[in-house]
């Protein structure tokens, strides 16, 4: 819930933004087809990209949220796993 409100004020602020992440995360569009779609380069949709989830990425900082995912992510010194 937490993370479509931030989705959600994105679209308020940035549609366009918002209207990228949705078609690649939701629609799972391709970086050729929202460029075409966004009339710009691949390249330039994936700095687009970048931008939008640092976007949403600040919100939830700002907001200090806890993911579910976090702790399985996060990196911990001394747990380093190497394989040959």
């Amino acid at each position: 819930m937490i993370i479509a409100g931030c989705i959600s004020r994105l679209n308020m602020n940035n549609s366009e933004m918002h209207d990228l992440l949705v078609d690649y995360y939701i629609f799972r569009m391709t970086f050729m087809s929202l460029a075409k779609k966004h009339q710009c380069s691949d390249g330039h949709i994936g700095k687009k990209l970048q931008k939008a989830e640092g976007i949403v990425e600040g919100m939830l900082m700002m907001l200090d949220v806890q993911l579910e995912m976090d702790c399985d992510v996060q990196h911990q010194p001394g747990n380093k796993k190497v394989t040959a």
